[in-house]
């Protein structure tokens, strides 16, 4: 056989060894996660929770949103939209909201194979103030677990969203 052949068959033998191990990993992992992350700001709380809550400029300073779409309230007047990105879409809804100081956020689709809310709080500090965002997520295939704790970090959307905000708010 050609030495190419025997090199791809082993490439395609290490990964899928790879995703086994990793799905095993997954398994002894739990399926909730909680992490958190600050941002000290020198804007006051509103206008903080006005850049927090326009949900249509959101592509403009969240890095990998393609467009947003707003979708008809859910139950109780809750605010819903969709956000696009390169992987797909993602359904989010307002869950709790107390203007200027706290908002709560979460993924409105139970289909996917993941799932939270995000709380934000924001405590005024001098002349601006202190952000602080609570991840409660859910993540239900195994493998995706494995990669978010060991590879990409169950803090990355957190720190994602604060470092693109700070660049927002500068």
């Amino acid at each position: 056989m050609n030495r190419r052949v025997w090199i791809g068959a082993g490439v395609a033998a290490v990964a899928a060894c790879a995703v086994v191990v990793a799905d095993r990993a997954g398994r002894r992992l739990p399926v909730q996660h909680v992490t958190e992350g600050g941002l000290e700001l020198s804007q006051p709380p509103g206008a903080v929770w006005d850049v927090l809550t326009d949900i249509d400029l959101y592509p403009a300073w969240r890095p990998g949103l393609t467009h947003v779409e707003r979708l008809p309230a859910a139950a109780g007047g809750r605010e819903r939209w969709r956000e696009y990105d390169r992987y797909g879409h993602t359904t989010y809804e307002v869950v709790d909201s107390e203007a200027p100081h706290r908002l709560v956020t979460g993924i409105a689709d139970p289909d996917l194979p993941y799932g939270g809310t995000w709380t934000y709080v924001l405590t005024p500090a001098g002349r601006g103030c202190l952000l602080t965002v609570t991840e409660r997520g859910e993540v239900r295939k195994p493998l995706y677990r494995a990669v978010s704790h060991y590879v990409t970090g169950e803090d990355a959307t957190v720190r994602r969203y604060l470092g693109a905000l700070a660049h927002r708010m500068a």
